[in-house]
Formats: structure tokens, sequence, C-alpha cells
């Protein structure tokens, strides 16, 4: 039976592990829907924020001391304005709002319940921190006959339905990159999902899990 580990890392630990999660960005974001066409780089650059955004971490998931899933967080308020700006005018307050800003993890791994234990470790790490009341995370939105659309491709919708997140259909966000066997980067639409934190201060300071750590057998 295989030993899998699961950290919380913040600060100097998440700039010890950017070059890994870069990979896992690009070869996960590679992936139907996002199809993105990726830049270690540019990716190293992008995650340097999780690094040094005070409350910000990620939760990784390790096999044989190897990254293969991760979720990482910041507040929303410290995201980039595109990001930002569907709370400047909701009724989730943008400074009362924790974002999810990815859930990865290598299709050899999904299925198994592992991105449950991102999640639960993700929520714990925000509700010790008792300065929120909700937590937001966004999923690009493809049209359903899409030509690049595999025909065993499932939306995980369901997904994020089971883990409590609700869709907010009127919080719209554009975002731009270059998809694969494209030449330049085009627009897409990114639809976010929200969750409330309501009363889950006192729930979380009765763990009997420690919130940095967790080992699962699978």
């Amino acid at each position: 039976m295989t030993q899998h580990t699961f950290d919380v890392l913040t600060g100097n630990e998440i700039t010890e592990a950017i070059d890994e999660i870069a990979r896992l960005r690009i070869d996960i974001f590679a992936e139907y829907p996002y199809l993105y066409d990726g830049c270690v780089s540019y990716e190293v650059e992008y995650l340097r924020k999780f690094a040094s955004t005070k409350q910000s971490f990620m939760v990784v998931m390790k096999d044989k001391g190897e990254i293969v899933g991760a979720l990482t967080g910041l507040p929303l308020a410290h995201e980039q304005p595109a990001v930002r700006r569907p709370f400047t005018t909701s009724m989730y307050p943008l400074n009362s709002t924790f974002y999810f800003s990815e859930v990865l993890m290598y299709p050899a791994y999904r299925g198994n319940g592992y991105a449950s234990k991102l999640f639960k470790l993700a929520e714990q790490y925000v509700g010790q921190l008792c300065t929120y009341t909700y937590i937001a995370l966004a999923t690009v939105v493809r049209e359903a006959n899409h030509l690049k659309r595999p025909s065993a491709y499932r939306p995980l919708d369901g997904m994020w339905q089971h883990f409590g997140y609700k869709p907010l259909a009127n919080h719209i966000c554009i975002m731009d990159w270059q998809e694969h066997g494209d030449d330049h980067e085009t627009a897409k639409p990114l639809m976010f999902w929200i969750k409330s934190l309501s009363n889950v201060c006192q729930s979380w300071s009765q763990r009997s899990t420690p919130l940095n750590s967790m080992t699962a057998l699978g």
C-alpha cells in the first residue's frame, strides 16, 4: 500500500516548491478545458506571490516525495484586478473572501478521494485564520460543443457542489491566455463558485488532525 502525504506550505516552504508546482500547473492546465500553453519562467514568477503574500498558502500532495497534487490560495483582495472586479459590487465582500486559485492533480491520482483531503486542509487553514466569511474559486466556461472537448470529458461542477460550493452565474471574470496550437492569447470567461465559512472557527479549533500535515494510504 502506497503512502501519500499532504502538507500545508507557507512562505519559504512555498519558494522551495515553486519549480514543482510550476510544472504541475503547466501539465494540468494543458488539458481541456483550459488548453493552456504554459511557460516555466512565467509560472515561476506567477507563483512567487504565494510565498510573499500574507496568509497565502499551498496544500501539496506528495507521492514518494514528489508533488502530484496541489491547492493554492490567497486573500481575494491580493489577487489581480480582473479576479477582484466581480466582487467590488458583490454581496460577498472582497475583504471577507479567500480565493482558491487552482486545484491541481495528475490524472493517475484522481477519483480516489485525494481532492477532498486537499480541500479539507485548505479550508481548515482559512477557517483557523478567523478572518474570512467566504471562500471562492473560479472555473473556465466552455461551450458544450467546443471542438476540442474530449468525448469522455466530464465537468467538475458536481465535485464543487459536493464540497459545498455554489455557482455564481453573475460573477464572471475575463482572463487571457494562449492555447496550444494558437500563436496569440485570447480572452476566456471564468465563473466563480462560493462557499460560506460562517461559524467554522470553533469546528476547526476542535480538529483532531494537525493542520500542517496529513497522511493517507491508498
